[in-house]
């Protein structure tokens, strides 16, 4: 070779190298910059308690619930990265139980003083959206918490839920000019839609407890609602409107489709392999672009999270590719559907130990030979607590003699303090364990939890029975609980 034409090329080779070089470490550089810009950081100082531990959990993003001890100077400080704004919630248990809700942005730096019962400050940047939701949530429940169907008509209970969701509305336009504008923006879509998967959802929860059909529960306007449902993908940013799309909207048209059919009374008995098919024809047909994409996405997504034979449901996946699926959504589904295959009826549930109301340490294999029938629930679930005074009950009375059943509820909560105080007030008979951490918590993982209340039977081989159980309030839910203590 030419020594010109080789050092040449050697000095071409060693050019490229020092602009890849060049180019990687600016890559670096502009990460690490992007980084610290989206690192947000939150202190939290307790007078006059003495805390030793607190609880954290950010629902979005990438930290997982876990456990903050204090610094020397006994403040509790943590950070985490999220790409939006979020809610998180900060807890203890010791001395007394409490918690404080949080909504973190990008580059907030927060700093709170509380001493978790009545007195909590929030100071720096994204104290006035801190601040707004904490007050938003404490009253949200207080007045949620006053509802009684029992104790009024029908008609009344109705208004009373739409008085409950203004009251939420009405509280954020006041304080508007507490907050940011992102933070407006996504708790006004939060609330809307939330307001509206309430009321989807409450007629068919009705006609469960109150054990009547569901067009004695069916509120005028029902079938109207859809006009209220302002369908747009540029929506689809707000995790509010997302999770409606997915689990309220395509419940709302079949139940729309079957009252057109006259099969109004028959929703609840409506088989499975149906109610999908009619879930997927009718939002092909009403809804268009990415919302259309994500309600499907959501009606196979929950089929895999509850069906009890998911391989009936596979050609679900391939469809939903067809029809416009993404391939990263294809590839969410297809683990979703192998993991639902680890829970399915005859697998060996997932291994846990749990603290119970007494600091007992409890574990499936502590009820070998019992059938199990489990709650998971949450003090904040109204219909958790809903089915625990109007359907538990009664399934208990119905099996107070036999012995070779246990209840085993298992909550959710982040704070101590709620999940008992909703034991007492509910009086809810059974073992009671805690997991922490919402549905990210280590149970609710496990077992694949995605919405509550949810319910389960484990048999006395102490496999799997039916990973998605019918709730207490339903009649069928004795038999299928007797005939796993009958099943040999």
């Amino acid at each position: 070779m030419n020594p010109i034409s080789q050092y040449s090329n050697q000095s071409e080779k060693n050019d490229k190298m020092k602009k890849l070089i060049t180019i990687v470490l600016l890559c670096a550089y502009v990460s690490a910059i992007y980084g610290q810009a989206k690192k947000t950081r939150v202190r939290v100082e307790v007078s006059p308690l003495k805390v030793d531990s607190m609880w954290v959990n950010v629902y979005e993003g990438k930290t997982e619930p876990k456990i903050l001890k204090p610094d020397a100077n006994g403040t509790f400080t943590f950070s985490t990265i999220v790409e939006k704004g979020t809610d998180a919630r900060i807890s203890i248990d010791n001395p007394i139980s409490g918690e404080v809700h949080l909504y973190l942005e990008p580059e907030d730096d927060l700093l709170i003083r509380t001493d978790f019962k009545e007195n909590t400050i929030f100071s720096g940047k994204g104290g006035g959206n801190s601040s707004v939701i904490n007050e938003l949530m404490n009253m949200y429940r207080t007045n949620y918490g006053k509802l009684d169907v029992t104790k009024t008509s029908l008609a009344i209970f109705y208004e009373q839920i739409a008085e409950v969701n203004k009251a939420n509305t009405d509280f954020l336009d006041a304080n508007r000019s507490r907050v940011s504008k992102e933070f407006y923006e996504d708790q006004k879509v939060q609330f809307y839609y939330g307001a509206l998967g309430e009321d989807i959802q409450m007629p068919y929860l009705l006609s469960l407890g109150l054990k009547k059909k569901l067009s004695e529960v069916f509120p005028s306007g029902y079938i109207d609602m859809f006009k209220k449902m302002k369908l747009s993908d540029s929506l689809l940013i707000h995790k509010g409107y997302t999770n409606f799309v997915k689990d309220y909207l395509p419940a709302y048209l079949r139940i729309c489709r079957m009252y057109q059919l006259g099969r109004l009374d028959s929703v609840s008995t409506q088989p499975e392999t149906e109610k999908r098919a009619m879930e997927y024809e009718q939002v092909k047909e009403h809804l268009t672009g990415q919302s259309r994409i994500m309600a499907l996405f959501g009606i196979i997504n929950n089929t895999l999270q509850r069906a009890k034979n998911v391989t009936q449901y596979k050609g679900y996946i391939q469809q939903f590719a067809a029809d416009g699926g993404s391939q990263q959504q294809v590839d969410e589904l297809q683990r979703a559907y192998d993991e639902a295959l680890k829970l399915s009826a005859g697998a060996v549930p997932p291994p846990f130990t749990l603290d119970d109301l007494n600091g007992k340490q409890v574990s499936l294999q502590d009820f070998a030979g019992k059938v199990i029938y489990i709650d998971f629930w949450a003090s904040w679930c109204s219909p958790c607590r809903y089915e625990m005074k109007n359907g538990s009950p009664k399934l208990h009375a119905r099996l107070a003699d036999n012995k070779d059943v246990v209840f085993l509820y298992i909550s959710i909560d982040d704070s101590e303090e709620k999940w008992r105080q909703a034991i007492q007030e509910d009086k809810i008979e059974g073992i009671h364990l805690l997991s922490k951490g919402g549905m990210k918590s280590v149970v609710a993982k496990a077992f694949n939890i995605s919405g509550i209340p949810r319910y389960v039977i484990i048999g006395r081989d102490g496999r799997i029975v039916d990973k998605d159980a019918t709730r207490p309030s339903q009649d069928i839910t004795y038999d299928k609980i007797m005939d796993a203590v009958k099943a040999k």
